[in-house]
């Protein structure tokens, strides 16, 4: 009886394990691409949806309470200066700014960016403005009463404290103002760097080399000219290249974003100024009138009073009006995706599947060896 032949294992062959080897390198560099690209677009877009839906709105918010509480103080300071207040109180100018005020702080409050130390302020502010009104409530009723005017006039210049102390409100929300703008600040650095697109592409290009290599070997083993999975495969990786090169589009346009805003809160800035001046003018001529000639008001008066007022002209409301709408308009523009961040699976997935259809045609061409 003949003993049994041991039959050698089947190998698989040369040709075979390059194929496999090839295969493997295409799929790994496809998920690659895959992961890299979407997590690109992905906190491109989340950066975009966050200044548009709520970092834009806190910081031009606070500039607008800024100077709508400047008007306020402006306008209440005209009337009692003028005499209106005997008549109508501070005003209608006055209570329509107060209530702009309000209504950009309580905007600022649902977008505050700033954490735990912007809804600090905020609490603070809010206590500081009703405080500032009820002075002037009460600067308006000394100030309608024969005899009382000093007092009103005492009340008034309070008030006045309250706004522009060195831990007034308008200095709250200067430091408020300038968290919101450091937020701003950060959710942009935290988008994707234009300086960083060949290191974003990276991804998709080694995805695209790796797949022209692999066609190239197999024309010159198989003399095939072209394997049409793999072409579809390499347009759709291109594709992806290109998506990554859009969402760097929405980061130019949240830079524009972010200088825009700049220049609206400089426009800001330079019309709080002069309404503060104008206020505050109108003020010290009313502490003249009606301090006493010989003691006069107490040296914090006096410091006031000879404070240098220099202002120069606001800009138009129209030009900060147009800044805003350009500044929504931009980061409007920039959170619209258009789906970008479909694509970019849809697009990798696609080809994952045209690189096992074409390379798996190849592999089985080439089984094994004994």
């Amino acid at each position: 009886m003949t003993a049994p032949v041991d039959v050698p294992p089947l190998r698989p062959t040369r040709t075979r394990t390059r194929l496999t080897r090839l295969f493997g390198l295409l799929l790994a560099t496809t998920l690659v691409m895959l992961a890299v690209s979407l997590w690109v677009v992905l906190r491109v877009l989340h950066a975009a949806q966050t200044v548009h839906d709520h970092t834009t709105t806190a910081v031009l918010e606070v500039a607008a309470a800024r100077a709508a509480l400047s008007e306020a103080d402006r306008s209440a300071s005209e009337a009692f200066r003028t005499g209106a207040a005997k008549l109508a109180g501070p005003g209608q100018d006055y209570a329509n700014s107060l209530a702009r005020a309000s209504q950009s702080l309580a905007k600022v409050a649902e977008a505050n960016q700033a954490g735990d130390s912007g809804a600090g302020i905020l609490q603070v502010v809010e206590g500081l403005v009703a405080a500032y009104s009820g002075a002037v409530g009460q600067a308006d009723a000394h100030f309608r009463q024969p005899g009382t005017e000093v007092l009103g006039v005492t009340d008034l210049w309070y008030s006045s404290r309250l706004l522009h102390g060195p831990d007034g409100v308008l200095a709250q929300l200067t430091t408020l103002q300038g968290l919101q703008r450091t937020a701003l600040d950060q959710q942009l650095d935290d988008g994707m760097s234009t300086g960083l697109l060949p290191v974003w592409l990276l991804a998709p290009a080694a995805a695209a080399v790796v797949l022209v290599t692999t066609q190239w070997h197999l024309w010159r083993r198989f003399r095939r000219r072209f394997n049409l999975p793999l072409l579809g495969a390499t347009a759709l990786t291109v594709g992806v290249g290109a998506i990554v090169v859009v969402a760097l589009g929405l980061q130019l346009r949240l830079d524009d974003v972010r200088a825009g805003t700049d220049e609206v809160l400089a426009h800001r800035q330079i019309g709080i100024v002069a309404t503060d001046t104008a206020g505050r003018t109108e003020l010290a001529t009313l502490l003249t009138r009606h301090c006493d000639p010989v003691t006069g008001c107490g040296s914090t008066v006096a410091d006031f009073l000879a404070q240098p007022r220099f202002a120069g002209a606001a800009v138009a409301a129209s030009t900060v009006d147009e800044g805003i709408e350009g500044v929504t308009a931009g980061a409007r523009d920039a959170a619209e995706s258009d789906g970008i961040e479909y694509l970019v699976p849809a697009f990798s997935i696609a080809a994952l599947g045209l690189i096992a259809w074409g390379m798996s045609r190849r592999v089985d061409e080439y089984r094994y060896r004994a």
